[in-house]
């Protein structure tokens, strides 16, 4: 994978753009970043054209680039006065877009929850339906603005919880302004990944993996734009833990890293849940993959 970066709040919080640039260049030359202005500078700044651009040149002075810019919203907001809100606030982020050298603008795909949360309801056929009608939106001004979209899955909590519904997604929406944020972990089932023979380890086996990574880039691989990087375990009731810091827990990342590359899949690479002080080590220890 030719780049690897990360979220840039799990850096910390700044001031400027200026001093998140000086700090992320830190890592290495060329860094990738996926950049959530209200996560990562306070106070919350107000993004005119004239502080995007001037974001985004203080970031290329120190080799910092943005591959990401984070707008999560919930498309599938039960109060339909806040759910426009949301979109119009992505809408926004997909015209600034250009201004930081045209990032893909990402979101995962909610829940009838507020807080997209689980829900009983999130696969019901009219959730599915609301969230098209979104996208249907979001696209409008991606063509507009000359932008893209980044589409993040979930399994089990949000509306795009599984690989087969990525693919009906992106099959459905087969344009260039629509594209994947792969993040494995993301997907993997609350219960973890089924071997062969249907059971589950407490590590899955490689070929358990090389399956389960498979399944996902034979249905969305030439879609995915970005991948997210991270962990996870199965905890003692058997339930996944998926917020854990890359190499603390079970995926197999090599594998993965091989799996993409045989097929010249080169999306960016952002690590997430990562610490400040190990996040130059985990990156070269991927960058040997």
């Amino acid at each position: 994978m030719k780049h690897l970066g990360i979220r840039a709040h799990d850096l910390g919080v700044f001031a400027s753009g200026e001093a998140l640039a000086a700090e992320a260049a830190r890592l290495g030359p060329s860094i990738p970043i996926q950049l959530a202005f209200t996560k990562v500078i306070a106070p919350a700044p107000h993004l005119t054209d004239e502080y995007v651009a001037a974001f985004a040149q203080a970031l290329n002075a120190h080799g910092v680039w943005t591959a990401v810019l984070g707008c999560y919203i919930n498309p599938v907001h039960p109060d339909e006065a806040i759910r426009d809100q949301q979109l119009g606030l992505f809408e926004e982020h997909l015209r600034l877009a250009p201004l930081l050298g045209n990032p893909i603008v990402g979101t995962e795909t909610g829940s009838p929850n507020p807080d997209c949360s689980f829900h009983r309801e999130t696969y019901e056929p009219h959730m599915l339906s609301a969230l098209y009608r979104s996208i249907e939106r979001l696209l409008e001004a991606a063509v507009r603005h000359n932008s893209t979209i980044g589409i993040e899955a979930v399994a089990r909590q949000h509306t795009i919880g599984s690989i087969e519904r990525m693919k009906n997604l992106v099959d459905h929406f087969d344009t260039p302004h629509l594209k994947v944020i792969y993040d494995p972990v993301n997907l993997v089932p609350w219960t973890g990944i089924s071997e062969a023979d249907g059971t589950v380890r407490l590590k899955p086996s490689d070929e358990g993996q090389a399956a389960f990574f498979a399944d996902a880039l034979d249905a969305f691989g030439s879609k995915i734009a970005a991948l997210h990087i991270k962990d996870y375990r199965l905890d003692e009731q058997g339930w996944k833990v998926g917020d854990l810091p890359t190499g603390t827990g079970v995926l197999n990342w090599k594998l993965l890293f091989t799996m993409l590359s045989e097929r010249a899949i080169d999306a960016v690479g952002l690590l997430e849940n990562a610490e400040p002080q190990t996040m130059a080590k985990t990156l070269a220890t991927l960058a040997a993959y």
